[in-house]
């Protein structure tokens, strides 16, 4: 579960531009529209200034997809190609099943 919602980083970001780019007032802000208590989690400075940047690169305030590839689907015929390669070479590893099977560059 994340620890700050879509409605969360979209206040924040609001604020910030309506309070003269304030990082303080928009702490003091949300505490009190979100009825945070004195030891309550606020977004942090850096947390503020990063959900700004995003929005102003991006026009959004949720997390960029992460780098990497891609999944690969579990389907019927992945699972047999899969194992019926570990059938034949079972002291390959699972880097080299992978090359081989073209998951992996």
């Amino acid at each position: 579960m994340e620890r700050w919602s879509v409605q969360h980083r979209v206040f924040v970001v609001e604020q910030f531009f309506r309070n003269n780019d304030s990082v303080v007032t928009v702490q003091r802000l949300f505490r009190q529209y979100f009825r945070v208590g004195r030891r309550g989690a606020v977004p942090d400075r850096n947390t503020v200034l990063r959900w700004v940047a995003a929005f102003r690169s991006t026009g959004s305030v949720m997390k960029k997809k992460p780098p990497g590839l891609l999944r690969s689907v579990r389907t019927a015929e992945n699972v047999d190609r899969v194992r019926t390669a570990v059938v034949i070479s079972p002291r390959r590893s699972t880097t080299r099943h992978a090359v081989a099977l073209g998951d992996i560059s």
